[in-house]
């Protein structure tokens, strides 16, 4: 039986991963001013993509509310009414809508869409043909499957093949064999797929150089030029006492040694102060003052996942000696540490998910990896480092020292008191100036410095970025995702079946269950579901004599399937079918955030499988609807198909068998008159 529990939400085993959203919103999303045309293409997007449910949900609310009709919404509503459903599990609503999209087609008989739709409707009606008819109808709808497109052959198959049975599938999978085999993996699925994974990058944010405040600048330089000007004017009348040439002396020289000295001076003092500020960057990670995006709100986690990613992206930069990384990591520490604090400083406010920055990280990772190979790191020693003396600086001391010297010579009474007044004026109007002018004149060139430097960080990220979103250009589309997924499955089963000596004509039905493998990857565009890296596949083959199951990895960029596991028991071995739903129930409203299903052994052995969860931040849920995403997971794991049989066989055991058979006599004889299918206008094209 089936039962369908919550449980709490702290359960260890069911694990919450992750995951990256695209914003193809384009895929699955339509807005509420859509055509009759673009429904139409989310459907068949959900249909391809392998959430059959979803599709017929949308293709029957095309076809009943916005009343209009084609061959080729007859084929997607057919594929998607049989698609995942044996022929007796079809309920008489199921029926009803194949006989509307039967009818439908026949309004518009000719074209690609209504010969497929002729040869769906051929096949179902040879598989509920009875007696010595049966072999003939089944030839005849074989032969009419034969003459179609190879595409087209193809999606039939891989949507009927819970459908079809016995004879018909064995031909249809011959004859679809190679296909399927070149498929699978054209595309250059082995270097696309590892690229949906990717999320978008994030657009590269510039540092702006922010300026110290200005008073504290222009206050010390002020009050310090005003001491020295006092100071300067003190010593000028001095000299004047004694003459006017001396005067005009000790002016010049205090004039001319004073703007050499500050000038040379202050550019010297600059340069050590920058060395000094650089060092500390390389040594510390102390970055130099930036206006950031604004706002005071960090992303929980954000900080902790910004550091993981750098870290990695170092590791794989690191050298391949062993010596030698103790030393890369001490060298690059610093730098680490600033480029954490920029990435968090910078996109942690804006709403950005981490994996959003990777390849910023990826990209001056390998920057700083190249430096320090190069043994260029520390390159700003050499540029900032102040050089020897100039002779203009030492002209300029010399000439300040002939003037206090003049004044010292032309010294009267009056003069000494002038230059003991002078003296403290001058020295502390020197120091404050200088405190003033160096922060100042270093401030202007700083902020010249670093807006050069920000400016180049910037067209470097954003260079970077157009490498990025090119390289992510091609990334598949989730239907070209599902469409491999379904491939795959199809190949493993014919080789599953192939070691089993087994045919199609063995089987009663076939059921396919897939979770994502541990630590796989995983990605989705809006309104779809989870893609992963790699799966956790497993395969029931139910015959006459019991159930045989088989569980792989598969590695979906590469398509391999790994780690077989086989394991065979009876159907009364079968103790229980449960659905365990881990979730929130509020009032009226029951919010579903994950699925596992249960298919418990009498024996006390039980085989799960984990329905992807949607209670992490990289759902959406402005524009989709949790209920919604829960049954596309259901959909896309295979539950849904496989829930009703295996409840069936767990209520009925060994009998299921020969109450299958009587559910299928239940549906003949189905040559009946067809009902006259309801005109609706064209769909526009």
């Amino acid at each position: 039986m089936s039962t369908y529990t919550n449980v709490a939400d702290g359960d260890a085993s069911i694990g919450v991963q992750v995951g990256v959203l695209h914003g193809n919103a384009y895929v699955y999303q339509t807005a509420p001013t859509a055509t009759p045309a673009e429904k139409l293409q989310v459907a068949v997007h959900y249909l391809q993509g392998g959430s059959p449910r979803e599709a017929e949900r949308r293709l029957s609310a095309l076809v009943f509310e916005d009343r209009v009709s084609s061959a080729e919404i007859a084929y997607h509503w057919s594929l998607s009414v049989l698609s995942g459903r044996s022929l007796t599990s079809l309920s008489s609503a199921d029926m009803h809508q194949l006989e509307q999209a039967f009818g439908m087609a026949d309004l518009y008989p000719t074209g690609r869409w209504w010969r497929c739709v002729g040869v769906i409707r051929m096949l179902f009606n040879a598989l509920l043909t009875v007696g010595p008819e049966n072999q003939q109808a089944l030839g005849q709808a074989l032969q009419a499957y034969s003459t179609l497109p190879e595409t087209d052959r193809q999606d039939i198959e891989r949507h009927l093949s819970q459908t079809l049975s016995g004879v018909a599938q064995d031909h249809i999978e011959q004859l679809n064999a190679e296909h399927v085999r070149r498929a699978r993996m054209a595309g250059d699925r082995a270097v696309r797929v590892p690229k949906f994974f990717e999320p978008d990058p994030v657009e590269p944010v510039a540092k702006v150089a922010r300026a110290a405040p200005a008073e504290s600048t222009w206050l010390p330089l002020a009050g310090g030029g005003l001491l020295l000007l006092l100071g300067a004017v003190t010593l000028v009348q001095a000299a004047a006492a004694r003459s006017v040439l001396a005067a005009v002396t000790v002016f010049v020289l205090l004039a001319a040694g004073g703007w050499a000295v500050v000038r040379h001076g202050l550019d010297r003092a600059f340069l050590r102060s920058r060395l000094a500020a650089k060092d500390a960057e390389l040594r510390s990670g102390t970055r130099a003052a930036f206006i950031g995006p604004g706002g005071d709100s960090l992303r929980a986690g954000f900080a902790d996942a910004v550091a993981s990613i750098i870290d990695t992206a170092f590791a794989s930069q690191q050298p391949r000696e062993q010596q030698l990384r103790d030393s890369f990591w001490r060298d690059t520490a610093g730098l680490r540490t600033a480029l954490q604090g920029d990435l968090i400083d910078l996109y942690g406010i804006r709403g950005t998910r981490p994996e959003q920055v990777r390849y910023l990280a990826a990209h001056h990772c390998e920057g700083i990896a190249g430096r320090w190979r190069a043994g260029t790191l520390d390159d700003f020693r050499r540029e900032y480092r102040p050089s020897a003396t100039p002779p203009a600086f030492l002209a300029g001391v010399a000439a300040l020292g002939a003037a206090v010297a003049l004044v010292l010579l032309s010294m009267t009474a009056m003069t000494f008191c002038a230059l003991v007044v002078a003296a403290p004026m001058l020295f502390f109007g020197a120091r404050f100036a200088h405190q003033g002018g160096l922060a100042l004149y270093g401030e202007r060139r700083r902020l010249a410095l670093d807006a050069t430097e920000f400016e180049q960080r910037h067209r470097d990220e954003r260079a970077a970025y157009d490498r990025w979103v090119a390289w992510l250009s091609d990334r598949p589309t989730d239907v070209e995702m599902g469409y491999w997924l379904a491939l795959d499955l199809a190949y493993w089963k014919r080789g599953v079946m192939g070691d089993y000596r087994l045919s199609n004509r063995d089987l009663l039905t076939h059921l396919t269950l897939t979770e994502a493998a541990p630590n796989a990857r995983r990605a989705r565009d809006v309104g779809g579901p989870f893609r992963h890296s790699a799966y956790t596949v497993l395969l029931f083959l139910l015959t006459e004599g019991g159930v045989r199951q088989v569980q792989a990895k598969l590695d979906f960029a590469g398509g391999g399937f790994s780690g077989e596991r086989r394991t065979t028991f009876r159907y009364d071995a079968i103790g229980s079918v449960q659905v365990t739903e881990v979730g929130l129930r509020m009032g009226d409203q029951k919010l579903v955030t994950r699925q596992a299903f249960q298919l418990a052994l009498v024996n006390g052995h039980s085989i799960r499988v984990l329905l992807d969860d949607f209670s992490d931040e990289s759902i959406d849920y402005l524009r989709e609807n949790p209920d919604h995403l829960a049954r596309l997971a259901s959909d896309a794991a295979g539950v849904t198909s496989a829930l009703h049989i295996l409840e069936a066989v767990a209520a009925d055991g060994r009998d299921w068998i020969a109450l299958e058979q009587q559910r299928m006599h239940r549906r003949l004889p189905r040559q009946q008159p067809m009902p006259s299918p309801v005109t609706y206008p064209q769909i526009p094209r």
